[in-house]
């Protein structure tokens, strides 16, 4: 019996085992032919066939393991060849000394290889020391805790590289953060906020969120301590936490996060006036600085034609006097504006020369070491400045002066005789260390990440409300579920949108007047609103529920219930 004739499939397609699947289906659909004709004979043959072809698959010879046929004379070798290896294997002196030959050159002979030997050429011998030398690990250099910190702060800049540097980072502040060494690793978050990639990858939104809420819960306490403190906090969290989870695909996590930013916002409008004080602040102080620069410059220059009138006495002074009261007009009537505020007097002179302005600190740029001195960065050279400024008007209180009389004190009785004396310079002493001892740390946590003002922190927040979370939600208010709740959010955004700065304003007004256009070009069904026969939730009677496959996801079209009388045209029906 053939059984590919008898299941009517060709030999030439069974060759591999998926090709079975092909063959059942096939034996299934003749049994059930003839069991429903009551051929029982035909039905048990398409069995025994099934089975054939089964057994003809597990065979090596047969299907996908079908070996080329053999003709009469490889038949005869093939003959010859297991003859002679039968009587090799029975005489023990051939074996013998196959055996010695294939253990090598014991006798000056060479060495036989056989068909399945291999040849092997010796290779040269370690010696033992080298041997245990490469067999013991070789230890790694240990790495300081602040100085891999480095290492991941280096690469944390690179877009491909983030995702993966931001787990290392959630594993250094899990196991090495603590309180002597965290205002590295602020510093080091500090800089990732500002990253425009920060939420790109969807894995890495998850490891930010990770990294930024243990950092915050491990140093609340510190997060509290002023006010300065509680803002870097929130911006912290807006940034990052808060912008991460505007991708969430979850509605219950877009509710929060649509709260957490109503908060923000309401933060932003309370404290709008002293933005605008302090903005306006950092406007004149720049302007002072400007004009100072601008002073300097002319000095410089002033200075300069002096020093060549006295090396050239032959020159004529008065005519370059005058060119140089013309000069000196033109610069004065060009930057009118800027030298209209007051003006200090210009830096002393050292051996008679004037010591120009190093451009680089004009520009604030400092380009220091990881943890130098350059991280205070520029944002605090206007406080600096500032007070530098107020040093010279403010006089001393009270409580400032007795530390510095009591050290002179020291310095001046140190001679005397007295007993008093001596006593009160030892206390005034020990009080001094302990001021300096306590100061120390704070001095050098502030060296490392200084706290940024609390306005700096709220111009922060508003930044990146509009530009981050704004934004994103904007872009992802595509599914039906999330449409509603952020078309009004942007809703009530656009009414307060007062205490935003102009440009924020107008970026709002935009996306508003582009949800509006998008909602009156989207399809309204005929006869849903406004019909007053209809209620707000319509019952529809499970008879009529049908299911819709989506191809994409099913979540949205399995709710999804249809009328069958809405189909026939009745849709003014009372339900």
């Amino acid at each position: 019996m053939d059984p590919y004739k008898v299941l009517g499939v060709p030999a030439s397609q069974v060759k591999h085992p998926s090709d079975i699947d092909k063959v059942r289906q096939r034996a299934k659909k003749l049994y059930k032919r003839f069991a429903a004709e009551k051929n029982k004979f035909q039905a048990k043959k398409v069995m025994e066939a099934f089975e054939m072809v089964q057994r003809n698959m597990k065979k090596i010879g047969e299907g996908a393991y079908k070996l080329l046929g053999r003709g009469r004379k490889e038949r005869e070798l093939d003959r010859h060849f297991n003859h002679q290896t039968k009587e090799i294997k029975k005489d023990r002196r051939v074996k013998r000394h196959l055996t010695k030959a294939r253990r090598g050159e014991v006798h000056g002979e060479k060495r036989m290889h056989l068909p399945g030997d291999k040849e092997r050429i010796p290779t040269f011998r370690r010696s033992k020391r080298r041997r245990r030398h490469k067999m013991s690990k070789i230890k790694k250099p240990n790495v300081d805790v602040l100085q891999g910190l480095e290492r991941l702060a280096a690469v944390l800049p690179q877009r491909t590289k983030f995702p993966k540097v931001v787990k290392l980072l959630y594993r250094w502040t899990k196991e090495y953060m603590n309180v002597d060494n965290r205002e590295y690793i602020f510093r080091v978050l500090n800089d990732v906020t500002k990253l425009p990639f920060l939420a790109e990858d969807s894995e890495g939104r998850q490891d930010v969120i990770c990294v930024f809420e243990y950092v915050l819960s491990y140093n609340s306490l510190w997060f509290q301590e002023d006010e300065k403190r509680q803002m870097l906090g929130r911006a912290w969290q807006l940034a990052t936490v808060t912008f991460c989870q505007c991708y969430t695909d979850d509605a219950f996590t877009l509710s929060s996060t649509i709260a957490k930013l109503n908060e923000a916002f309401a933060l932003i409008e309370k404290s709008k006036p002293d933005i605008d004080a302090y903005l306006e602040e950092k406007q004149k102080r720049a302007a002072k600085h400007e004009a100072k620069v601008e002073a300097s410059k002319l000095e410089a220059k002033m200075e300069a034609k002096l020093e060549v009138e006295l090396l050239d006495p032959e020159s004529d002074p008065t005519q370059e006097k005058i060119e140089a009261k013309e000069e000196d007009d033109k610069q004065v009537n060009g930057k009118k504006a800027k030298l209209a505020l007051p003006v200090e007097p210009a830096p002393a002179l050292s051996n008679g020369k004037h010591q120009p302005v190093d451009p680089k600190q004009e520009d604030g740029s400092d380009h220091e070491d990881f943890f130098g001195a350059g991280a205070a960065g520029a944002d605090d050279d206007d406080e600096t400045s500032e007070e530098e400024e107020c040093s010279d008007d403010e006089e001393l209180s009270d409580e400032e002066k007795e530390p510095k009389s009591k050290a002179k004190c020291i310095d001046l009785d140190s001679d005397a005789e007295g007993g008093e004396i001596s006593s009160e310079a030892e206390e005034s002493s020990i009080d001094v260390d302990e001021i300096e001892s306590s100061s120390e740390a704070e001095e050098m946590s502030a060296f490392v990440f200084p706290v940024p003002c609390t306005e700096e922190s709220l111009i922060t927040i508003r930044k990146d409300f509009v530009e981050r979370c704004l934004f994103t939600l904007f872009k992802n208010r595509g599914p039906l579920w999330a449409r509603n709740k952020v078309d009004t959010f942007f809703q009530e955004i656009f009414y307060r949108r007062a205490c935003l700065d102009k440009e924020q304003q107008t970026q709002v007004e935009a996306w508003q007047s582009r949800i509006k256009v998008l909602q009156k070009e989207s399809e309204h069904k005929i006869g849903e609103a406004n019909n007053i026969l209809e209620s707000g939730r319509p019952v529809v009677d499970s008879r009529e529920m049908r299911q819709v496959v989506d191809a994409d996801s099913n979540n949205w079209a399995s709710k999804q219930t249809f009328d069958s009388r809405e189909k026939s045209g009745a849709r003014h029906v009372i339900r």
